[in-house]
């Protein structure tokens, strides 16, 4: 095999610098894989704010939930936004406020099912993610977990 002339090596240089700046600067198309815990956390922290509300004998044990949800959804957020700058527009959205249920039990039963399904799916999502995110699902889906009891008791 005849020797590479300079020429010949700076075109594959070049040519390869063009392949992986370009593959580098690719991005994921559709949602990030962390919005469906992001959502579930808003979601969630909408209906235990509107339910404290509607029933202020239950406000005690439900205002803390929607703290602690609003706090995992701006968690998930500032890595969502880290991560993929473009799905900003969907962070962004209002929360759209949910009618409470008819009475206080229902929306106690009612967060608690949707705080377990938030764990399940949290479960689900952490071994298959990257390790630098497994750690704020798995946080995110203990807290659900430890929730989830403390409305069942």
């Amino acid at each position: 095999m005849p020797p590479l002339s300079r020429r010949t090596v700076l075109a594959l240089a070049a040519g390869a610098a063009t392949v992986l700046g370009t593959a580098g600067c690719a991005r994921d198309e559709g949602p990030d894989e962390l919005e469906v815990p992001w959502a579930a956390a808003r979601s969630d922290a909408a209906l235990a704010s509107s339910s404290a509300r509607a029933f202020p004998d239950a406000a005690a044990r439900l205002t803390p939930v929607a703290e602690a949800r609003r706090a995992h959804a701006d968690a998930l957020a500032t890595e969502i936004r880290r991560a993929r700058p473009d799905r900003s527009a969907v962070l962004d959205a209002p929360t759209p406020d949910p009618a409470a249920p008819a009475a206080a039990a229902a929306a106690v039963a009612g967060l608690r099912q949707a705080l377990a399904s938030a764990r399940d799916a949290g479960a689900a999502l952490v071994p298959t993610t990257a390790r630098y995110r497994a750690g704020l699902v798995a946080s995110v889906t203990a807290s659900c977990a430890a929730w989830a009891e403390v409305l069942g008791s």
